[in-house]
């Protein structure tokens, strides 16, 4: 039996984009924050590399919810750093935080841990 090179190239193609999917190094779900009543932003499936630092809007973000599979540190400098010694916060998965009065906004965040095989936040049937 003769096989069509289209089908062979098909054949040959279909389980690397599969597993490529199924290696995927980002988190499903959204980071969303705001700065006060009019600013808002949301970083959707944050790629997750160790030590990758995500960048926020210059303005930075005082409310921030994270519906990812992962867990994040969010910091008060632009490059996942925090100055004048101040610690970043650590914002689990599903959860929200607030910056107290007089703390300043967040400018970028980094990624925690692995995440899950699916998405956290996927609609059941």
């Amino acid at each position: 039996m003769r096989l069509s090179r289209p089908l062979i190239a098909l054949c040959t193609i279909a389980p690397l984009v599969l597993t490529a999917a199924a290696c995927s190094d980002s988190s499903g779900g959204q980071i969303r924050g705001t700065n006060g009543p009019h600013f808002s932003q949301t970083v959707n499936d944050p790629v997750q590399i160790e030590g990758a630092c995500h960048h926020l809007a210059p303005r930075g973000l005082t409310q921030v919810t994270n519906t990812t599979g992962i867990d994040i540190v969010l910091h008060k400098g632009a490059n996942c750093d925090d100055p004048g010694g101040v610690p970043g916060a650590y914002l689990s998965t599903t959860l929200s935080i607030k910056a107290g009065p007089g703390q300043g906004p967040w400018r970028s965040f980094v990624t925690v841990g692995q995440a899950p095989p699916v998405p956290v936040n996927s609609s059941l049937g």
